[in-house]
C-alpha cells in the first residue's frame, strides 16, 4: 500500500534542535508535496501560578509569551518551499498536540526527544512518551544530535530499517518504510528478532525457526520494488530494541520503523518495551506508526 501524507505537524520548542526538526520537516513535505504545520504549545501560567502569590500581570505575560512564539515561527516559515501553516496552543504540549493533530486530520507529528524553551518541554519520559501513547498517526521521533542540520536541504535518507514481528502494526509500518524508501532512493532493511534462549535446548528447531523467517520477511517485498529498490533481510538473537540498535548502527542506518499497539488500556501499559526503549536511545529517527484512527 503507497502511503502519501497530506499533512504533516512538527512540534517545535525552539530548542538547539529545532533546525533538525525543520530540516526533516521539509524534507518530507517536499516528498510527499504535503502541507507541513507547525506548531508550538505555550505555558499556561495562570494554572503554572494559581498557588502563588504575585505581582506579575500572568495576562500580559501570556500575551507577550505568545506575541513572540509568533515572530519566531513567522521567521522560521518565510522562506520555507513548501505550504505552511503556523499554530500556537497553551496549555500541556502532549494534550495540545494530539488534540490538533485530531482536529486537523494529520498524517504524521515529528518531535525532538528533548528541548527547551522556557520550561524543558518536548523531554522524553514525558511529553514524546506521552505522543506515543496518544496520538492517532505516527510520530517520528528525532534524537539530538551532536552537529545539527545547517539548512531545510540537509536531510537524506539512504537506508531504512524495519522492525518485523508481523503483526497488522508491523504490516503498517512496513508500508511506510517502503513509502519512504520509495520516496529517499534508500535502501531497506528488514528485521525480525528471536530470543535464543527460548531454543537453547531446540538447535535444531531454532536453525528451521530462522530459515523460515527469513523467507518470511523476504517474501513481503512486492516483486514491482526490486527493480527500484536494494532488499536486505536479517533475523537478529537477543533483546529486540539491542538487537535492532546493534544492527543499526551496524548497517549504518538512518531511520528506524516499528509498528505499535493500539489505544486499549492493557496496550497502552505494554507500548513498548521494544518502540520507548529504541527512542531513548537510538542515535538515529525513529518513526512510530500505528493506524490512523477515525
Amino acid at each position: 500500500m503507497r502511503i502519501q501524507p497530506k499533512t504533516i505537524l512538527s512540534a517545535i520548542d525552539f530548542s538547539n534542535f529545532t533546525n533538525s526538526i525543520l530540516s526533516c520537516s521539509v524534507a518530507l513535505c517536499k516528498k510527499y508535496n504535503a502541507k507541513l504545520v507547525l506548531v508550538h504549545v505555550t505555558t499556561d501560567l495562570n494554572k503554572l501560578l494559581e498557588h502563588n502569590e504575585t505581582a506579575l500581570d500572568v495576562e500580559v505575560l501570556q500575551r507577550s509569551n505568545i506575541r513572540y512564539a509568533q515572530s519566531l515561527l513567522d521567521d522560521l516559515v518565510k522562506d520555507l518551499p513548501v505550504e505552511s501553516e503556523i499554530v500556537i496552543r497553551q496549555g500541556k504540549p502532549a494534550e495540545m498536540i494530539s488534540r490538533l493533530a485530531s482536529d486537523q486530520q494529520v498524517d504524521m507529528v515529528i518531535a525532538a526527544t528533548h528541548g527547551k524553551a522556557g520550561f524543558k518541554r518536548i523531554l522524553l519520559g514525558s511529553v514524546t512518551e506521552k505522543l506515543i501513547k496518544t496520538l492517532h498517526c505516527p510520530l517520528l521521533v528525532l534524537p539530538p544530535r551532536e552537529h545539527d542540520f545547517p539548512s531545510t536541504a540537509a536531510f537524506e535518507m539512504k537506508k531504512i530499517l524495519i522492525g518485523c514481528d508481523f503483526s497488522s502494526d508491523s504490516s503498517l509500518a512496513f508500508d511506510y518504510g517502503l513509502s519512504l524508501a520509495q520516496e529517499f532512493q534508500a535502501a531497506l532493511y528488514l528485521s525480525h528478532v528471536i530470543k535464543p534462549s527460548l531454543y537453547k535446548d531446540e538447535r535444531e528447531g531454532l536453525n528451521q525457526l530462522r530459515s523460515r523467517l527469513e523467507k518470511t520477511l523476504d517474501g513481503m517485498v512486492p516483486e514491482a520494488c526490486r527493480d527500484w529498490c536494494t532488499i536486505e533481510t536479517a533475523v537478529l538473537d537477543g533483546e529486540p530494541y539491542q538487537a535492532l540498535m546493534s544492527y543499526a548502527s551496524e548497517q549504518g542506518i538512518d531511520m528506524i520503523v516499528l509498528g505499535i499497539r493500539g489505544h486499549t488500556l492493557f496496550e497502552k501499559l505494554l507500548v513498548g518495551s521494544t518502540t520507548d526503549r529504541l527512542i531513548r536511545h537510538s542515535p538515529v529517527p525513529v518513526l512510530a506508526v500505528r493506524q490512523i484512527q477515525g
